[in-house]
């Protein structure tokens, strides 16, 4: 199955422990398809909505050894979701699963940052790509944003649009302990141009910069989720051709690392890479 599988054209064709969570109308497009097809895999294995924690448990530990542990961890959450969705009791939130997954993570676990970098041509490539919906122009916005300003996950779903500052060179971003200069680049990739094309067509004047967009195309007030921005960011290296299994939302930071120690520039100067012809 992979990373971002389509919801079955007939929905009566889904178990019905499936039905009411496919057509649950609280979650963007992606996230809830991503959900769908990990519950799929859950129902496949043999497990069933509702589910005891044990199961969840066992389901969990029968995949540490071929999956990698963030894998894991989103299918507890799409379990938990599915289960709350129809009103059933949560089994993901245990003691039990908690230990499994605690100890899944110490045995198995990776660091974030081994991640595949979006380095300056795949960033490139990445928006290239983009069609003119809002969710596409919040996409770019946010990729941008998260490559030439160096900005972790936590800073893209906490950006508020009073922290931003628009000047005559381009933006800045005020982060909690830090603030990022996004000069207007010159080329057709322009990081600056893009968040301020994002602010004006989600006519954004309060509240979080990046948020999500449900299933008919409109912003939901709500700022995404960490999970929402790494989703995005693998729906969108699927989209040119690369294993979305090797980025998340860190690979973003972690390209622009990258592109500095290329450039020979140390990574306190890396945020002011806009500067450098990097965008």
């Amino acid at each position: 199955m992979g990373a971002f599988p389509s919801p079955p054209s007939e929905i009566n064709d889904l178990p019905p422990q499936v039905q009411a969570y496919a057509q649950a109308a609280a979650l963007a497009d992606n996230t809830r398809a991503a959900y769908l097809g990990d519950l799929q895999r859950f129902i496949d294995w043999g497990g069933a909505v509702p589910a005891s924690s044990k199961t969840v448990a066992s389901y969990l530990v029968s995949h540490a050894n071929s999956h990698k542990y963030a894998t894991l961890a989103r299918w507890k959450v799409s379990i938990g979701k599915s289960h709350t969705s129809q009103g059933f009791p949560d089994p993901t939130k245990t003691e039990l699963v908690h230990a499994v997954l605690k100890g899944i993570k110490q045995k198995h676990g990776q660091d974030q940052r081994q991640v595949a970098p979006l380095t300056k041509e795949k960033i490139i490539a990445m928006v290239s790509n983009m069609g003119d919906r809002l969710k596409d122009k919040r996409d770019k916005a946010l990729i941008l944003i998260g490559f030439a300003g160096g900005l972790r996950r936590s800073d893209l779903i906490s950006l508020e649009r009073e922290d931003l500052l628009e000047k005559e060179t381009g933006w800045e971003v005020m982060l909690s302990k830090s603030q990022v200069a996004i000069p207007t680049a010159s080329g057709p990739v322009c990081a600056a141009k893009a968040l301020k094309e994002w602010l004006e067509i989600s006519e954004i004047t309060e509240g979080a910069v990046f948020q999500g967009i449900n299933r008919h195309g409109k912003r939901s007030g709500k700022p995404l989720t960490g999970h929402g921005v790494a989703l995005i960011v693998k729906e969108r290296v699927q989209s040119i051709g690369l294993d979305p299994a090797h980025y998340s939302g860190f690979s973003l930071r972690a390209g622009l690392i990258s592109s500095a120690a290329d450039q020979g520039i140390s990574l306190g100067h890396a945020t002011s890479l806009n500067g450098h012809g990097v965008l």
